[in-house]
């Protein structure tokens, strides 16, 4: 079922509702604290489901549970598989009506399915947070070339229709079992029925407000209600999806145990409640619900215990196994040359394998675990190597397995990062659990997902293109919970399933092949000694990284990174301001500094496309070994899903200006003005020239004269960071254009940022000129440069960005959209933003948005203000100019 984790789209999209400066203020403090709200609701939930499922284990018999899977014909069970199917298909119509309403064709319909099975096959399994469903759609979704905003509109569309459908259909639930409804829970019919009426009404109400009002404003979100015509047809996907998922159960319960309508009432509450959990597919929670309303009936809890387990593995296990298999598939189809008619979509998808493996990792390694602390299912001898084994290496034998079953839980974490070192590790130790998994009778789970890990790891390794180190990312508390909550399980597992063996010391020390408590007393022990042992390691480990300026060697092997790439920006890192962090192999560097909590890359990675992964995921786990945040600033379109996959979230910070050499030339009307500025400037009398760096040092003097007086002029000061200063060493290090006036004087200078390996564009830096130049003369250096960048071979000339341009004006904007559109519309007191936009767009540019990249909440408020001190030396700087 889609929605038992309910997804957070990875950028928001949606406006602040402005009422009031206050409400705006708790608003974001309440988005800030909205990850830990979560992690505290799911504890909270998780603890009541413990405690409900404790009680209720004393009506239980492991062996009743266990016999009960035998039990099971084997139509029941390709039913049970067949209603999985009709579920994720009846799924995908959530993704393909947002694109049907969002993207208007814009996407081909195959592209949405394979984005929704694949969307949902992971985020059922795992739920929010590295792995959410948001961000596999995200990947595909640009690859098929949506643009970033309509992504985010998807995502909510798809988040929103599922919930509201699933809360829909579970009032209509109650409405119609609520006798049944009464007995399974002790509560009076009446009552439900009025709680389902409130929550159908609240509904309709909402929408038809919505309609009338053209959205729905929640704080800072408001939503744009569908059609009618829209809303009833999600609500009969809610149906059929809710429906074909519940009758996965239904199949798998004693026949006549309920009638199908109203176990889908349940079933359908039962989802409501896991998904207000927020645990990763509802765990624990939705087993609860569901035992507790067949406590009192003619229905065995043992028979019902045993559907439950077999529904999480036909429903959640088997969907995100085919999810592999079709990626794998893809995988093989791409290395065998098969797949180059693919589209870009179906290619992006198989970059999500990482993500993928990383929760089968995650699953089988708890398959081992678990199956580690409990007896065989079937048959006396518990392993088939057994008899032929000694004693004493059987032990040890399903002591590792169940240890190496929790080393590859934490390898999954690293899987998920595409570490290669973790793809070795898992692959050695999918190997070892594979044969110790058979010498001690590996149960039907964990060696199916064994298998499939390892042919997928075999077919997947180039994915995993980040040298680095297997224990370099920190792992985040929701990992650790999620382990520390297996290892709990495995534990409570192991005294339910030998809680008729009276305890005493001799067990520890008790070695027989058919004594199954005492080897699962030895594998529990041993996975909690070391989860001890990494989270002891994690706490007391050193940082590793400190900020400081390049030296001399680290910058000369940037300019040699410069040299062989294309972004005539990078050439900022001459400025020695900034700290750089480098690849394995040196071929790739960030420039970044550091200010409070705030890690800042300057602009995307710099250097071979493969490289950039590898140093995005650096910076980030850089930072959060610190205690900080990771940002990456001013950075490019294209490079959006670097960032979406560390669960960042992109924020616009304006439009770059970058003038189509090819294309452009002085001729035609549309040129007239600049063909006047042009020829007026040079019958006053002006020339421009342009000196390589060894000619710019005796012109020092009379270019510092220049900048002095233009800084007096604009009553600023030297800037950093991402501008350049008038440093000599700095200006010097770079070619340099200066306009002379008719005595030979300079009278402005800009300096040139270039690329002359690949010769793809060429941009300026520090522009000063005297405050009695005469007019058009800005104008008649940059057609100059224009012209030589384009006689030199460059594709493109980038004039720089125009903060705060593009911005929505719409009052569904998002909030920062408004209020950045607002300052570039009335700022002008402050900044010349539409100015500066206006002399850009005399040169015909064509304009590329710039965003920030960081986590959500207030972060990004936090980092822009952050950033500016950076440029200006500090909050003083920022104040004063």
């Amino acid at each position: 079922m889609s929605g038992l984790s309910a997804e957070s789209p990875p950028s928001v999209i949606l406006p602040e509702e402005p009422s009031t400066a206050d409400a705006g203020v708790r608003t974001r403090r309440l988005l800030a604290l909205r990850p830990w709200l979560f992690i505290g609701v799911g504890l909270v939930m998780a603890v009541l489901a413990a405690t409900a499922l404790q009680a209720l284990s004393r009506e239980l018999s492991y062996a009743a549970v266990t016999a009960a899977f035998s039990e099971r014909p084997a139509r029941v069970i390709v039913a049970a598989i067949l209603a999985t199917a009709i579920s994720f298909l009846a799924m995908t119509g959530y993704d393909l009506s947002a694109l049907r309403h969002i993207a208007r064709g814009a996407v081909p319909a195959r592209i949405g399915m394979l984005a929704a099975f694949c969307g949902f096959a992971l985020s059922n399994s795992v739920g929010v947070g590295a792995f959410t469903g948001s961000a596999v759609r995200w990947r595909i979704y640009s690859a098929a070339g949506l643009e970033p905003a309509r992504i985010t509109r998807v995502l909510v569309f798809v988040t929103a229709s599922f919930v509201i459908g699933l809360y829909a259909v579970a009032a209509l639930g109650l409405i119609y079992a609520a006798g049944s409804m009464a007995v399974w829970f002790s509560l009076p019919a009446p009552l439900l029925r009025l709680l389902a009426l409130g929550l159908l009404g609240t509904l309709a109400g909402l929408a038809v407000l919505g309609r009338l009002r053209r959205g729905i404003h929640l704080g800072r979100f408001a939503l744009r209600v569908p059609p009618a015509r829209l809303i009833l047809w999600q609500g009969l996907v809610s149906v059929v999806d809710i429906g074909a998922a519940a009758t996965v159960l239904w199949v798998l319960l004693p026949p006549g145990a309920v009638d199908l309508p109203s176990f889908m009432a349940l079933y359908a509450v039962a989802i409501a409640i896991g998904a207000a959990s927020h645990l990763p597919g509802g765990i624990g929670v939705f087993e609860a619900v569901v035992l507790l309303a067949f406590r009192h009936s003619a229905v065995p809890l043992d028979e019902v215990a045993a559907a439950l387990v077999m529904y999480r593995a036909i429903y959640f296990a088997l969907p995100l196994g085919v999810a592999i298999l079709l990626l794998a598939g893809f995988e093989v189809s791409r290395r065998a040359h098969w797949l180059r008619g693919g589209t870009r979509a179906v290619r992006a998808a198989t970059r999500l394998m990482p993500r993928f493996l990383g929760a089968a990792s995650f699953a089988a390694g708890a398959a081992l675990l678990l199956g580690g602390v409990t007896p065989p299912i079937t048959g006396d001898v518990p392993g088939l190597l057994a008899p032929a084994l000694p004693t004493p290496l059987f032990e040890l034998s399903h002591l590792l397995a169940s240890v190496g079953g929790l080393a590859l839980i934490f390898v999954a974490h690293g899987l998920a990062h595409r570490l290669d070192g973790a793809w070795w590790l898992a692959l050695v130790l999918t190997g070892i659990g594979l044969a110790l998994s058979v010498a001690r009778g590996g149960g039907t789970l964990e060696l199916p997902l064994l298998l499939l890990l390892g042919a997928a790891l075999l077919v997947s390794h180039s994915r995993f293109d980040r040298r680095a180190r297997m224990l370099t990312p920190s792992m985040t508390p929701g990992w650790w919970l999620a382990v520390a909550g297996v290892v709990a399980a495995a534990a409570w597992l192991l005294f339910f399933a030998h809680r008729d063996v009276e305890y005493s010391q001799q067990l520890w020390w008790q070695f027989e092949l058919d004594a199954s408590a005492p080897r699962g007393m030895r594998a529990t022990l041993g996975a909690v000694l070391a989860l001890f042992a990494a989270g002891l390691w994690s706490l007391l480990r050193p940082a590793r990284t400190r900020v400081h300026p390049p030296t001399p060697e680290e910058l000369d092997k940037a300019l040699a990174v410069i040299a062989a790439q294309e972004r005539a920006d990078a050439n900022l890192v001459r400025m020695g301001d900034k700290a750089l962090l480098f690849n394995d192999a040196g071929d790739g560097f960030i420039m970044y500094g550091r200010r409070g909590r705030s890690w800042v890359a300057l602009f995307d990675p710099i250097g071979p496309k493969p490289s950039r992964v590898d140093l995005v995921w650096r910076l980030v786990e850089m930072a959060d070994a610190q205690g900080g945040r990771a940002a990456f600033y001013q950075v490019r379109p294209e490079n959006l899903p670097l960032y979406i996959d560390a669960g960042m979230r992109p924020l616009k910070l304006g439009e770059a200006a970058r003038v189509r050499l090819g294309s452009f030339d002085l001729k035609g009307k549309a040129r007239q003005p600049l063909r006047s500025a042009l020829n007026r400037a040079e019958r006053e009398g002006l020339s421009f020239a342009v000196h390589p760096p060894e000619e710019v040092v005796p012109l020092l003097p009379e270019l510092a004269e220049v900048s002095s007086a233009w800084l007096e002029q604009h009553k600023a000061r030297e800037k950093a960071f991402s501008l350049g200063a008038f440093e000599p060493g700095y200006v010097a290090s770079q070619p340099v254009a200066v306009v002379r006036g008719p005595d030979n004087r300079v009278i402005a200078f800009a300096t040139l940022l270039e690329t002359p390996g690949g010769r793809e564009e060429m941009s300026i830096d520090l522009m000063r000129h005297r405050a009695e130049v005469p007019p058009g003369t800005m104008d008649f250096l940059f057609l100059r440069l224009i012209l030589r960048a384009k006689e030199q071979g460059y594709t493109f000339f980038d004039l720089g960005m125009a903060p705060l341009s593009g911005l929505a004006a719409h009052r569904l904007a998002p909030v920062w959209h408004r209020l950045g559109g607002l300052v570039f519309r009335r700022g002008e007191r402050f900044y010349n933003f539409r100015g500066l936009r206006a002399f850009k767009e005399k040169f015909d540019p064509v304009w590329e948005p710039r965003y920030l990249c960081t986590e959500g909440g207030l972060d990004p408020w936090v980092v822009l203000a952050d950033v500016a001190a950076l440029q200006s030396g500090g909050l003083r700087g920022v104040i004063g100019k």
